[in-house]
């Protein structure tokens, strides 16, 4: 598998079966102690079963480890390695967590 394929196996019915499971968990996502701790873990499964195939271990490009720091709580870190030694390029991602809303405080605009 090449780099390329990343780009051409993507399309909108696997992006929205994703974002869908996504969603899905979002109850599970809460993050407001010491009631509701988040299970990261949660997203991140949905997203290994999505990423795995494009890994090293499956002959794809890459890296792809989860790691937990708290229990429940895990983090996915993702790599492509690069052909030049010595240049990284970096991006720190997003949050798996959802802070709770009070629904009184949101204002309905319709357009």
């Amino acid at each position: 598998m090449d780099s390329s394929s990343l780009i051409f196996d993507f399309d909108a019915e696997s992006f929205t079966k994703l974002l869908s499971k996504l969603i899905g968990e979002s109850k599970y996502l809460q993050n407001n102690p010491p009631e509701l701790i988040p299970q990261e873990n949660r997203v991140v499964k949905h997203l290994l079963d999505v990423l795995l195939p494009f890994s090293t271990t499956q002959g794809g490009p890459l890296v792809v480890n989860h790691v937990t720091y708290v229990e429940g709580r895990g983090n996915l870190i993702v790599e492509y390695p690069g052909t030049v030694p010595g240049k990284i390029l970096s991006f720190v991602g997003c949050h798996m967590d959802v802070v709770t809303a009070n629904p009184d405080d949101w204002m309905i605009v319709v357009s």
